[in-house]
């Protein structure tokens, strides 16, 4: 086991809204950036951040939840 996500609802609905998402696409981008924190990625540094952003957007689109 690498470790437990655990996501607030309440935090989604409002993220979503801040960021002009549907509730879904905040919610999978949420686990798919815990996920690869739990599998070793960080964005602590830039070259870091940019390399965790692009797997999580390709993984987003590899399951067809896009931006709105």
């Amino acid at each position: 086991m690498l470790g437990d996500i655990i996501i607030n609802y309440d935090r989604v609905v409002l993220q979503a809204k801040e960021y002009g998402h549907s509730v879904l696409r905040e919610f999978a981008f949420l686990v798919a950036h815990s996920m690869y924190h739990l599998c070793g990625y960080d964005h602590m540094s830039e070259e870091e951040a940019k390399v965790m952003e692009e797997k999580q957007e390709n993984t987003l689109i590899e399951l067809n939840i896009l931006r709105d």
